[in-house]
Formats: C-alpha cells, sequence, structure tokens
C-alpha cells in the first residue's frame, strides 16, 4: 500500500459524518482520512468529547470535517479550535443524507483543499451548494484579548 505524501492533506470526521457513505465516498476519491470509530473505537467514540477530538485531530494536523457548522458558535468548541488553531470545514446544514453530505464535500474538493493546505487555523469554514463561507468563532471572547 503507497504511503501518503508528506504535505498531503489529512482529515479527521466527526461523529456526525458516519463511519460508512461519507468516509468511503471521500476515500473513493483519494482522501486519506480518519474517522471517529476508527479512532477511538464504536463505544469509546460516542463519549468522546468535542473539545477532546478536536484538539486531539488538530495536534496531529488533521483536517476536521463536520457536520454541523454550530462548532463555531458553542464557545468550549470554538476555544479547542482557537488553541489548537484548528482548520474546520463544516456543513451549512445539519439534516442531510450520507449521500448529500459526500457530495458536497466532493463539490467543494479543490476549493476546500486550496485553503486547507494554504491558510492556516483557526479558522471554520461553511460548506453549502453556493460555496465555502468563513465563519466567525465564538472564541476569544470579547475582553479577552
Amino acid at each position: 500500500m503507497p504511503t501518503a505524501a508528506v504535505d498531503e492533506p489529512r482529515f479527521f470526521l466527526d461523529r456526525g459524518l458516519g463511519s460508512q457513505i461519507v468516509p468511503t465516498a471521500l476515500r473513493a476519491r483519494g482522501w486519506s482520512l480518519t474517522t471517529m470509530d476508527e479512532r477511538y473505537g464504536t463505544d469509546r467514540s460516542q463519549a468522546v468529547g468535542d473539545e477532546e477530538w478536536i484538539s486531539d485531530a488538530a495536534v496531529r494536523g488533521e483536517i476536521l470535517l463536520c457536520k454541523d457548522r454550530a462548532v463555531a458558535r458553542n464557545v468550549a468548541e470554538a476555544r479547542a479550535i482557537y488553541m489548537h488553531d484548528a482548520r474546520v470545514f463544516a456543513l451549512a446544514r445539519a439534516d442531510l443524507t450520507g449521500p448529500a453530505m459526500a457530495a458536497l464535500f466532493l463539490n467543494a474538493e479543490q476549493r476546500l483543499l486550496r485553503m486547507a493546505v494554504r491558510a492556516r487555523g483557526p479558522y471554520v469554514v461553511s460548506i453549502s451548494p453556493n460555496g465555502l463561507t468563513r465563519l466567525r468563532l465564538a472564541y476569544p471572547l470579547p475582553g479577552d484579548r
């Protein structure tokens, strides 16, 4: 099995993106990725806190893919993103089917990869059929600077 190039982007998928449909579609296009279940096991992955997997994946240099852009609004999650310079791409809508989620990521593939490689974190970018939109993080809080 060939090894990934050192500068090839590596992705980490949150539990909301599942372990089958989305990862299979992305891997078929050559994306190097790890799912929550693969990293933590199927039982433990359900109990891993968002701050833990965000910091763990960011420290590993992985680009985070999320089902829900609420990670930018939740202060605890936004803090983990900010403190670890995480690069996060989240779907604008959380009510999509697996095939629809995979299609959104694949349709944005070139723009997503270009930004993931060139732009340093921290950031959360929303993915919709209309394109990519950088979101404001809920951290640091006003007065923390």
